[in-house]
C-alpha cells in the first residue's frame, strides 16, 4: 500500500475530502472539517470521506 496522500506536502496540517477509501482523488481541502465536507458536497458528492493529514515529524495525540 502507497500512501500518497502523506508524500504530498500540500495538505499536511488540513482536511480534505476523497470520493473513498478505494479512490484517493482529492474532492476538497481546508481548514475546517465541516468547510470541506459542505465544499465536496456542493461540487456533486453526496458521502465523501473526511480526512485530516498529519503534519510530518509532529507527535498527533487524539
Amino acid at each position: 500500500m502507497d500512501n500518497t496522500l502523506l508524500k504530498d506536502e500540500k495538505y499536511t496540517g488540513r482536511y480534505i475530502a476523497i470520493k473513498d477509501f478505494g479512490d484517493e482523488t482529492v474532492l476538497a481541502d481546508g481548514k475546517s472539517p465541516s468547510e470541506v465536507f459542505e465544499s465536496a458536497k456542493q461540487k456533486g458528492y453526496k458521502d465523501p470521506v473526511i480526512l485530516f493529514v498529519p503534519i510530518r515529524n509532529m507527535v498527533q495525540i487524539y
